[in-house]
């Protein structure tokens, strides 16, 4: 295992260790942030219960393997999806089990059948869902609301405009947005001559970012939708976390933690913030719902915790068994509950507090 190269700064508390079946697919919280909830890539979906940190129940949704999931904005059902072409939503509680609300088959062609992105409108009355170029919109009750065909062949990211009934999604030639409100309205087409894999609507839904395949970072202002670029990344910049005032895109794809500045004047012309920490490339980015808070880990399994977005140094440190895959914040207001996924499939829970 790594050693940390800050022996001198303090370590994170750890709440909770719960070893998974499998490698994590994703996680998340509930809104309530009561459940944490793991999806693993052999389909087994594992639920912790914060209050105790220990694992409150385990299930197989999918038998091919999960790839996606997403809590509905209001209530405790979790929407999942995986390597079966199917999306299914549960009804999660107290009781010792899960509840199947919806068993929906998105594909049945044997060559397209991962559906590898979910994501809730804010409001919470439709689930996006995207398998290979196809987009599906499913209400709470797990009834079509419609479809989309992305242009640019598989879709590689989902994204919501805040507060707001437009759609985004990500692919190769670049972004288009949908109007789900106006099924026949002409969906609005920022193009791009590349491969988008990432994407993440600014708080104030000013700005759409992109991590591309070539290394950079585009984006979009918004409604104007004039289009720059960031590049010189070491890796693919996929991890895009805005500051809660959209002040400021955090990118990860290098060891350094890049800040970009999106305040009047913009980050066209400017040179970024770049605070240096990790050993190793970020390659996960979570910022508290408060916006005080802020997680970075890298690579090499090197976690940590800062007190708020542009500290020259983090608070608290910790060392993960290999590489990170996830991180996320629980939603309680003022929270200092991390939770933690590494490729070996290993997920913590951290208290940012001195262990």
């Amino acid at each position: 295992m790594p050693e940390l190269i800050s022996a001198n700064l303090p370590s994170a508390h750890q709440v909770s260790r719960t070893v998974l079946d499998d490698a994590p697919a994703a996680i998340g919280w509930s809104a309530c942030g009561r459940w944490l909830a793991a999806a693993t890539t052999s389909g087994v979906i594992h639920l912790i219960d914060a209050r105790t940190g220990s694992q409150h129940t385990a299930w197989r949704a999918h038998d091919q393997g999960a790839l996606a999931l997403s809590w509905h904005p209001q209530w405790p059902v979790l929407a999942s999806s995986g390597q079966d072409g199917r999306v299914k939503l549960w009804q999660l509680g107290d009781v010792e089990s899960e509840g199947l609300v919806a068993d929906i088959g998105l594909s049945d062609d044997p060559n397209s059948l991962w559906v590898e992105h979910l994501s809730w409108r804010p409001d919470g009355k439709q689930l996006a869902a995207a398998c290979g170029k196809k987009i599906s919109l499913i209400s709470l009750d797990g009834a079509n609301n419609g479809a989309y065909v992305f242009p640019g062949g598989t879709v590689g990211a989902l994204c919501w405009r805040p507060q707001g009934a437009q759609l985004a999604a990500a692919g190769y030639g670049g972004v288009r947005i949908y109007n789900v409100l106006d099924p026949r309205g002409k969906p609005q087409d920022l193009n791009w001559k590349g491969s988008l894999l990432s994407l993440n609507w600014s708080p104030d839904a000013k700005v759409i970012a992109a991590g591309c395949q070539d290394n950079t970072v585009h984006f979009w202002r918004v409604p104007e939708y004039r289009d720059a670029m960031m590049s010189g990344f070491a890796y693919k910049p996929v991890q895009l976390s805005w500051s809660n005032n959209s002040r400021w895109l955090l990118t990860g794809g290098s060891a350094q933690l890049i800040l970009w500045p999106f305040d009047k004047k913009g980050p066209e012309g400017r040179k970024p913030v770049s605070i240096d920490f990790h050993q190793d490339a970020i390659c996960a980015i979570s910022v508290a719902g408060s916006g005080q808070r802020l997680a970075t880990a890298c690579r090499s399994g090197q976690l940590a915790l800062w007190t708020q977005i542009g500290a020259s140094a983090p608070e608290l440190v910790a060392q993960l068994d290999s590489r990170a895959e996830q991180l996320a914040w629980s939603p309680h207001k003022n929270t200092r509950l991390l939770a933690s996924a590494s490729r070996y499939g290993t997920l913590s829970l951290w208290q940012a507090t001195a262990a």
